[in-house]
């Protein structure tokens, strides 16, 4: 998988962990995953929208994103 982004969603949506520390700090921990700083303001923006599209045009349109409190 090319896309960071969907890689990292995707190991968040099986790490239970790595969602908690997302959930408190979405910028630091997408910073801390080695996003480029386009998909680290996806993140701190909450921008699901962009999310899921980067999903689906990787076929991972299965992922989870649910990125409530």
């Amino acid at each position: 998988m090319a896309d960071k982004l969907v890689k990292f969603l995707i190991t968040m949506d099986k790490d239970e962990d790595l969602k908690k520390k997302y959930l408190a700090d979405p910028e630091g921990t997408a910073r801390s995953f080695s996003l480029n700083e386009e998909d680290v303001q996806i993140c701190a923006k909450n921008d699901l929208e962009s999310m899921k599209q980067r999903c689906e045009a990787e076929g991972a349109d299965n992922v989870q994103i649910d990125c409530s409190k």
